[in-house]
């Protein structure tokens, strides 16, 4: 089942069934090891040598309510208005009573684990990463893959473009779209629900022909 938007579907980059899974044309900047950035900060850093993004600002965990599918919490707003979210390493907010910080992480893989990363085990629990992708021009046919481990849901500049609903384990190339990235800084929010178990999470960029894009810069600040 594919949840249904008003927005008409982006491109697919081959023909597959999509499983209640989607994105949206949109212009947009867009482990088992893991451990918090402990030097300081960089302004800027890049995309891995495949492309992937390393560099986020995280912020976990958010405890999810007891007696509703995780289908669809992850449709719905964790933390008020988290659509317009440009979190900057150390801000803080309280939700549903927990003070919780936003924290600068960088993932030795190409992939994020939250467990690990917090040295605890989290069940039934929402996160969320944020980058910051600075673009020198504008740059057509990008093509952007995802995997979550479970529900994964992405916002650009405010704006839904990406929900998947169901539980799985992660895949690097779970789902893809072709996209643009736009001239300027573009904010990418990742947002991930964990039902049981392993709580990971990827993003890659690259050109139409599946090379890591150059030249972009993942800022640690709007």
């Amino acid at each position: 089942m594919v949840h249904a938007r008003r927005e008409s579907a982006l491109s697919p980059v081959s023909d597959y069934q999509v499983h209640r899974r989607l994105f949206h044309p949109i212009r947009f900047a867009l482990l088992l090891g893991f451990a918090l950035s402990k030097a300081a900060a960089a302004e800027s850093t890049s995309l891995d040598p495949e492309g992937y993004i390393r560099d986020w600002i995280m912020l976990a965990p958010i405890a999810l309510p007891e007696g509703r599918p995780a289908a669809d919490l992850i449709l719905r707003d964790q933390i008020v208005n988290e659509s317009a979210l440009k979190p900057r390493d150390g801000d803080s907010l309280t939700v549903n009573g927990q003070k919780l910080i936003w924290q600068r992480i960088t993932a030795p893989t190409n992939y994020f684990d939250f467990n690990a990363l917090l040295k605890t085990q989290n069940d039934r629990a929402a996160g969320f990463m944020a980058a910051y992708i600075e673009c020198d021009e504008e740059i057509p046919d990008v093509i952007m893959s995802v995997g979550s481990n479970d529900q994964g849901r992405i916002y650009f500049n405010g704006v839904d473009i990406y929900a998947f609903t169901e539980a799985r384990p992660l895949s690097l190339y779970a789902d893809k779209g072709r996209v643009t990235l736009k001239k300027g800084v573009n904010v990418i929010l990742f947002k991930i629900i964990n039902e049981q178990n392993a709580w990971q999470g990827a993003l890659r960029l690259t050109d139409k022909s599946g090379k890591p894009l150059k030249n972009l810069k993942i800022r640690s600040s709007p």
